[in-house]
């Protein structure tokens, strides 16, 4: 796979945890049963959100490094 791809792929998983912190936060202000949750949709929140902005700046990266590759083929 080119860099390109890697950041769209990277960008794609980002969104996907930025979904998810979402719905767990939905779950967390109106939870079905509060007393089987507890504090559990803030920490699965807390843990999406580290992981979207780690697949974030992954996809930084491999934007960067894409762009970097590009310049030496084409130089």
């Amino acid at each position: 796979m080119t860099w390109d791809a890697w950041s769209v792929a990277f960008t794609g998983l980002s969104l996907t945890c930025v979904t998810a912190v979402v719905l767990f936060l939905l779950v967390a202000i109106n939870p079905k049963d509060a007393a089987a949750y507890g504090s559990t949709p803030l920490v699965y929140a807390a843990g999406s959100a580290v992981v979207a902005f780690a697949f974030n700046r992954a996809s930084a990266w491999a934007a960067r490094r894409g762009t970097v590759a590009g310049v030496k083929d084409a130089g």
